[in-house]
């Protein structure tokens, strides 16, 4: 089998679509100065719109890395690797996406009557990376991101199981594959806990 390189899986900057997602947050330049409160739920608002759209930026990235590894007869173990590498990766940015989105629905809810007890929660959201828990309700385009999330990751599960599928002595591969697997399975369980599993039915039935 040929062997080809690939880029690596890291994405690509994005300074403009980030700088873009923080100006449009609304109140960092409109906060009132002398309001720390609504100085800190800004900051919060503003940080979550740029770690969602950087997480979206991931996102299509790996879709199209999935996309070059298609043109290519890898071998099995380049390409086990290389698949579960993107598959952590997706994990990492479904966390970012799902936690903005959680953050971002807490700011709304609290905009105009937040009490002071919830902001320095959602602060401690932003920079420590916790996705919480409970249902929120996605927009349409976050539902369509959300959906984009499992549909990659169940190709990336393809990929992997497909190419350890006739290397029954590599234990090595094998396990690449599991690990692959799991970190998929992790993004799928990450969406779905966002709106609860009924809110897909009608893009999956």
């Amino acid at each position: 089998m040929i062997l080809a390189s690939t880029s690596s899986t890291a994405p690509r900057p994005a300074p403009e679509r980030v700088a873009s997602a923080a100006m449009s947050a609304s109140g960092v330049a409109d906060a009132d100065p002398s309001d720390p409160l609504a100085q800190l739920e800004d900051f919060v608002e503003s940080a979550a719109r740029s770690r969602k759209a950087f997480a979206e930026d991931r996102l299509k990235f790996l879709g199209e890395q999935m996309t070059k590894l298609s043109l290519f007869n890898l071998a099995p173990g380049f390409l086990v690797d290389h698949t579960a590498r993107m598959a952590r990766e997706l994990e990492s940015a479904a966390g970012d996406f799902a936690g903005s989105v959680r953050t971002l629905a807490g700011t709304e809810q609290d905009s105009g009557a937040a009490a002071p007890s919830q902001l320095p929660q959602s602060y401690l959201d932003i920079l420590d990376g916790s996705i919480g828990s409970g249902s929120v309700k996605l927009s349409s385009e976050d539902e369509e991101t959300a959906v984009r999330f499992m549909n990659t990751a169940e190709q990336l599960r393809f990929i992997a199981e497909l190419a350890a599928s006739d290397q029954d002595g590599r234990a090595d591969i094998w396990g690449s594959a599991d690990s692959a697997r799991d970190a998929t399975a992790r993004v799928t369980g990450i969406m779905l806990g966002l709106e609860g599993p009924g809110a897909f039915v009608r893009t999956f039935g």
